[in-house]
């Protein structure tokens, strides 16, 4: 049986109101931190929930025999406290009712011993089905487990980045771009830390004026650059000298490549032709406590821009490289902004919400030209300026969406096991990166798939 907030309070507090005379709480109170130890996560990022399921609170790291309580605003989900384990976790589940409504359903968790409180959300998401995939060549081939991303040279060259974490196997490897034949693997770097093993291979970028492939290493937070024919290291930038690095891209007129910061607003600059390290740039979005965290980065080198979409705040901007002034807007209906991609005929912008499900298309002015809701987790979307169409890939989902010019949705193509990067050569093909693997493979490797539609 459900017991509504106050109930529960009222039967489970120490104090206890008689007449005009107040009982004190009995034992100590411990100042506590504001917020639970521990991480916590509700729902799955790997699979969408959807109105009717089972699903569970996650708490890891929290202390050892503290309970827990979860509620949603004054419905108990928890018939009785929930007890930590030894090794600081518990699983929680709860069933979702069948009538609720898709979207973020904030929960309140509640610890004791220590005291603490803490929202998260629990997303529930509507499966969009696949569509239209007759019209689209898909060809897949296999490059290690937890794939992350992919970049095109202008030779025809794929090269895709996998890491597993700190001590565990990572990748760089270069492919035919159109057979997906592996021709080379790259040599990756020790850490400095032995502790650390290699330095993890998570974004990739080419450089095609020096013949180099730019790498960033999230967890050691560096960059490392490659040449691009013998994937022999050629610079390993110091370790802790940018944090979390995510994307780099690459301006080949003026030498430079921006690395970002990734969740925060700083993207490091650097000299492609010295490789050295020459400046930082920031992203400001001067609204009070908002703050631009940033995720993915596009270039627009004729207007000489560098856009970002911000995870924690609904806003996307650009800098003027020449000036390096930043411009900020807000955009109504993104959250957990992740993906970004630009029409440079246009000057059109595309950005996926990670939490929202939707891709969202702006003017140059920031106005919301459309809304289209792609299914659960759109965690990038990539521009292909030969079929005039963008395509967005959806990780919880495990579709890649198509849409044409305006935003309307045209396919939604099946795509695997967690896909999680989207990148465009320059024919016009299409290569999804998956961190567990192609549509239909059981084997949990990832996987890259060329996808090309039909003439």
């Amino acid at each position: 049986m459900r017991y509504s907030l106050l109930k529960t309070l009222l039967l489970s507090s120490s104090l206890a109101i008689v007449g005009s005379s107040i009982a004190y709480a009995q034992g100590a109170w411990v100042a506590s931190p504001d917020a639970i130890g521990g991480s916590l996560r509700a729902g799955s990022r790997e699979a969408p929930v959807q109105p009717g399921d089972e699903t569970q609170l996650l708490v890891r790291n929290a202390k050892p025999g503290s309970t827990i309580t979860v509620l949603r605003g004054t419905e108990v989900l928890t018939t009785e406290p929930v007890t930590v384990s030894e090794k600081g976790t518990v699983s929680i589940p709860f069933k979702v009712p069948a009538n609720a409504e898709t979207g973020n359903h904030p929960l309140t968790v509640i610890s004791n011993n220590p005291a603490g409180v803490q929202l998260v959300n629990l997303k529930l998401s509507r499966v969009v089905p696949a569509s239209n995939a007759e019209a689209f060549d898909k060809t897949s081939a296999k490059v290690g487990e937890r794939a992350y991303q992919s970049a095109v040279s202008k030779d025809g060259k794929l090269y895709v980045a996998s890491a597993r974490g700190t001590k565990e196997e990572s990748r760089l490897l270069r492919l035919d771009a159109k057979t997906l034949q592996v021709e080379a693997e790259a040599n990756i770097p020790a850490s400095a830390d032995k502790k650390d093993g290699v330095i993890d291979v998570f974004g990739v970028q080419v450089d095609d004026e020096h013949n180099r492939v730019w790498t960033t290493n999230t967890l050691n937070e560096t960059v490392t650059v490659y040449d691009a024919g013998t994937l022999e290291p050629v610079k390993v930038f110091e370790e802790g000298s940018v944090v979390h690095p995510r994307d780099v891209v690459i301006n080949p007129a003026t030498n430079r490549a921006y690395v970002n910061a990734a969740l925060t607003n700083k993207v490091e600059v650097y000299d492609t032709e010295k490789l050295e390290h020459v400046g930082t740039l920031a992203y400001d979005a001067n609204r009070g406590r908002e703050l631009f965290s940033t995720v993915s980065l596009v270039l627009d080198p004729e207007a000489n821009r560098l856009y970002s979409v911000s995870r924690d705040t609904p806003w996307y901007g650009w800098i003027d490289l020449q000036t390096g002034k930043n411009t900020t807007i807000r955009v109504p209906g993104l959250s957990g902004g992740s993906g970004i991609a630009l029409d440079p005929d246009t000057s059109r912008v595309w950005l996926s919400g990670q939490d929202s499900n939707n891709v969202i298309l702006l003017d140059d002015a920031g106005k919301v030209l459309a809304d289209t809701y792609v299914g659960a987790g759109a965690v990038s979307v990539a521009w292909d300026p030969v079929t005039k169409q963008a395509y967005a890939a959806t990780r919880a989902g495990g579709t890649v969406a198509v849409l044409d010019a305006d935003g309307k949705l045209v396919a939604n193509l099946p795509a695997g096991d967690l896909p999680n990067h989207v990148a465009v050569g320059p024919d016009g093909a299409v290569y999804v990166v998956t961190l567990y693997g192609a549509a239909g493979d059981k084997d949990p490797t990832g996987s890259v798939t060329r996808i090309t539609p039909k003439s």
